[in-house]
């Protein structure tokens, strides 16, 4: 089933909830603020948001774009009203002939995803954080995730594999991407409603990479989340969705997790779990474990995270 079939549309952008950003996280990354955001929208009809049933505006992929340009020209020296209300074409050729660079993302994803992997072994955190966060702001949560993170995932595991990329470059990459899918995920909950997802670890699981997009595929989609990290007591998890009423747990089971004490650990929870609170895995390691209960969900995708979200009642 392709992205245009299961991301219901909204009429009046043709765009999924998950495409779209709210104003915290388009403010953090143009570094205009909230108070400019809606001054322009008054004064010169640009940003354009889309407005939520609750009053929150949301913005496209193409808009943070075009505010990026904007912010470039501004920083040029060009005044709001000269440039504002220009299309992407005429601020293109604007920041051209001021010899400025235009902050837009023009490589493709195999081509971001090498420069992401020679900016690491450089230890370039500064270079890495930029393109991941050019990647997020004119792409949207979900093509972020799955055309951007996802293969930059599967490229470093083979790189490491072949020994490419040494245990200090992995290790580096990862905090850095933490950190970035953290911040983009702050900037999404205020606008997240409905009972919680907890998402956690199992005892002796380290690895939270996973948890992070998982966290962030939930914020998206406007469902609170209740992150409790790694290597989570099985009572602990257990306590916690029952305390906030959980909506459902996920948990995240790495490849070098994959073992009988997780099957072990996955049984006893689900029989600890009241049984209207789904359980569900995800992760390299979830699909090898052989002894998942019949009413446990293994999810093989962010999409199938995304199908199973909108499938909760609130």
């Amino acid at each position: 089933m392709s992205d245009r079939e299961r991301t219901p549309k909204d009429p009046s952008t043709g765009r999924g909830r998950a495409d779209l950003w709210p104003m915290g996280a388009v403010t953090k990354r143009t570094g205009i603020g909230e108070h400019t955001l809606r001054a322009w929208e008054r004064r010169f009809g640009f940003p354009r948001p889309h407005r939520l049933p609750s009053g929150h505006r949301r913005y496209t992929p193409e808009q943070v774009e075009r505010l990026l340009m904007i912010q470039d020209a501004l920083r040029a020296g060009y005044r709001a009203g000269d440039v504002v209300p220009l299309q992407p074409q005429r601020l293109e050729e604007l920041l051209r002939a001021a010899g400025r660079p235009i902050s837009t993302l023009a490589d493709t994803p195999s081509e971001w995803v090498e420069e992401i992997l020679r900016e690491s072994l450089r230890f370039d955190r500064q270079a890495v954080e930029a393109h991941l966060l050019q990647a997020a702001a004119t792409t949207g949560a979900r093509r972020f995730l799955t055309d951007y993170v996802a293969p930059l995932l599967t490229v470093v595991g083979e790189a490491w594999e072949r020994g490419d990329l040494a245990v200090r470059h992995e290790h580096f990459l990862s905090e850095v991407l933490e950190d970035v899918l953290r911040g983009l995920r702050d900037a999404l909950e205020p606008g997240a409603s409905g009972r919680p997802v907890v998402l956690a670890t199992l005892p002796g699981e380290r690895h939270v990479l996973g948890l992070h997009l998982a966290a962030l595929v939930t914020a998206a989609a406007g469902r609170t989340v209740r992150m409790l990290g790694p290597d989570t007591p099985i009572a602990e998890i257990t306590e916690t969705a029952v305390a906030v009423n959980g909506a459902a747990v996920g948990l995240s089971i790495s490849l070098h997790h994959a073992g009988q004490a997780a099957n072990e650990a996955v049984v006893r929870l689900r029989g600890l779990l009241p049984p209207a609170v789904p359980l569900w895995l995800g992760g390299g390691g979830a699909p090898r474990l052989e002894q998942v209960p019949a009413t446990t969900v293994v999810m093989d995708s962010l999409e199938d995270l995304d199908l199973g979200l909108r499938s909760l009642v609130q």
